[in-house]
């Protein structure tokens, strides 16, 4: 990274990111995402050292359900993985005295959640299934067999499998499934199934107690009873099974920590965000108004019971990735001024021990002064403000306003290189958590029920709104951007906001009723829940699709299209671009024939940024130097 100023290269390089960490005799590994190459490694970290597991060919990358997760796992001596470009399971030896090598060979089957059943020298996965005869892709929870590779199947004949979790003794079995038309973070079935001697199903039954929530992340504590998150009471909140049902985790006297939610919505495999240390505590992260705070939960204590907040001597905004070996927690941790980090944290210390937190990788402050978030909220939207550093509070700034995707998603106060691009730039970000984000309960996640296009766009539209009447932001300088759903958000504010001076859409929808038909089978019902079912209520497509009411956009649009994207089709891109330039409208395109949903290679992130950047500048420069 250069002194001072970021050019779009380091802003896309600068920061690598992290993500499911194990521990293994005292080692932590984990993936490490590569920008320079868009490649995941798989490492063993040591202080200061992210060590390569795997030769340069291979990426610990998954592609069930098209976003992966759950892409490896520690079995005994190797580790086991899902190989990017064939999607079926590799091993490596963890001492690298052979080279690596496929276990699988089903071209037509993907696999995720990797999980390291020892009892019967086996790993457990979800499975999908790909054939040309299919209407959809097939889900499976089944067994790999670790030597001779062969698949066998445990549960089928429900639409989605996630999250099998092993009992200590091995002889139990719970998983979470859900079906169409349902999403993960919106309603599922905890199940629950004894193994007989060879390991298959002997008896299964559903344990969850209450139909309309999402039960995710199934764990059996160390003593072997079952717990998992449920959003019952509003709040993803950890409860334990008891012989009357879940319970929710507290002692007398004590209270689970308000507005705090314990996971957050499972677009990808593998969340883990609680586990248990050498002696039974239980240790969670918990998301609070879009921070994250480690937690445990002590019974039986002399000093304190129930939820107590660990603090750190570090200042994370935002942590996850967590696992749990002995008293040692591993996670990643991520800050408004710094590279995320590996960390290693030793729950016996104190935050004023030194020795309390290692940082095993990342970490690295930036050769710049960073523009550091303010949480500020409008109404019960809570937005992240960054502004250029040294310009006075009150001086009006051109402001992009960022919309995540998803949109059951969320964005974290953390260093963000490519904000830091634009605020060195003189641009002000306001990047948003808009009705029907996670992190801040359920009702608040339910919002966007059939609201797609509506809720979101007020909440931006508000935002850009308070920071002009507060003088901050400059009226004819005001642009919105999103990729994906955030690209929707986008294209629907452009449609029904005049106070937009332009736009960027990278891979965004603008067409939700084609979405809806051709889109991949995760995510296939998911708009029948934003907006409402297209047999029944067309016109709500209509009147919520970008492309349907382009006639009402007046402004600049540019594009960014992988033409590999299998969750939006490159072609909802065309049309809508040639709408607009049919219209009179402004509209600059681009394609990359490499990438999909979500782009990876370093070259073509740091083109967005330039490109987005050049034409706001000419938008700008437009307006201050109209024709004569």
């Amino acid at each position: 990274m250069g002194e001072g100023v970021l050019s779009a290269r380091e802003a896309v390089q600068s920061i690598h990111d992290y993500a499911a960490l194990r521990f293994h005799q005292g080692h932590l590994y984990g993936v490490s995402f590569d920008p320079s190459t868009g490649r995941n490694r798989l490492c063993r970290f040591e202080a200061g050292e992210a060590i390569s597991l795997l030769p340069d060919h291979l990426s610990a990358r998954s592609r069930v359900h098209e976003y992966g997760g759950g892409a490896w796992c520690l079995a005994g001596d190797r580790v086991c993985f899902v190989n990017d470009s064939d999607q079926q399971i590799w091993c490596q030896p963890l001492d690298a005295a052979s080279p690596a090598y496929p276990l699988t060979t089903m071209p037509d089957t993907r696999f995720a959640d990797l999980q390291y059943d020892a009892r019967h020298q086996r790993l457990l996965a979800i499975s999908e299934q790909h054939t040309e005869t299919a209407l959809e892709p097939i889900n499976r929870l089944v067994t790999v067999e670790l030597e001779a590779g062969g698949v066998e199947t445990l549960a089928a004949g429900t639409d989605f499998y996630s999250s099998p979790a092993l009992s200590p003794t091995g002889d139990r079995l719970a998983w979470v499934e859900w079906d169409h038309p349902q999403q993960p973070w919106r309603c599922t079935r905890l199940m629950l199934a004894d193994l007989n001697g060879v390991g298959q199903i002997a008896q299964a039954c559903q344990v969850s107690d209450t139909q309309d929530a999402a039960w995710l992340q199934p764990r059996f504590s160390p003593k072997g009873q079952l717990h998992a998150v449920v959003d019952r009471d509003n709040w993803w909140r950890i409860e334990a099974l008891t012989p009357s049902g879940f319970e929710p985790l507290h002692t007398a006297g004590s209270t689970v920590p308000e507005r705090t939610e314990f996971t957050t919505a499972p677009w990808q495999f593998g969340l883990s965000t609680y586990g248990w240390t050498a002696s039974g505590e239980l240790v969670a992260l918990g998301q609070c108004d879009g921070y994250t705070r480690l937690w445990r939960f002590m019974q039986g204590s002399e000093v304190a019971q129930g939820w107590q907040p660990l603090e750190l001597s570090l200042m994370p905004t935002r942590l996850h990735a967590l696992c749990v070996a002995g008293t040692w927690i591993g996670c990643v941790a991520e800050f408004a001024d710094r590279e995320p980090a590996i960390v290693k944290i030793d729950t016996e210390l104190d935050a004023d021990d030194p020795d309390q937190c290692t940082v095993l990788a990342g970490g690295h402050s930036p050769t710049y002064a960073p523009s550091l978030p303010l949480c500020e909220w409008v109404d019960s939207v809570p937005y992240f403000l960054y502004r250029p550093a040294n310009v006075p509070y009150d001086q009006p700034l051109p402001l992009v306003i960022w919309t995540h995707g998803g949109p059951t998603a969320s964005t974290a106060p953390v260093l963000k290189p490519a904000i830091q691009y634009w605020t060195q730039r003189g641009f002000m970000i306001a990047d948003v958590n808009y009705r029907g984000s996670t992190g801040y309960g359920r009702d608040y996640r339910l919002q966007l029920a059939g609201q797609w296009g509506i809720t979101d766009v007020e909440d931006v539209d508000a935002i850009a709104c308070r920071l002009i009447e507060q003088g901050r932001a400059q009226p004819d300088a005001i642009f919105i951007r999103g990729n994906s759903a955030g690209g929707y958000t986008t294209l629907s504010t452009l449609c029904r906001s005049s106070r937009f001076s332009g736009g960027a859409s990278l891979y965004g929808v603008s067409d939700p009723a084609r979405l809806n038909r051709l889109t991949h089978k995760f995510e296939s019902r998911y708009l029948h829940w934003l907006i409402g079912d297209p047999a029944t209520e067309p016109e709500r497509y209509t009147s919520r699709s970008p492309l349907m009411q382009v006639h009402r956009v007046s402004v600049p649009v540019i594009f960014f299209q992988g033409e590999q994207d299998k969750v939006v089709l490159p072609e909802q891109t065309r049309r809508m671009a040639q709408s607009l330039s049919e219209n009179g409208i402004c509209v600059e395109t681009h394609y990359f024939p490499d990438e999909a949903h979500g782009f990876r290679q370093p070259e073509n992130q740091a083109q967005v940024l330039e490109r987005e950047l050049a034409f706001y500048r000419s938008i700008i420069d437009a307006a201050s130097n109209p024709p004569c």
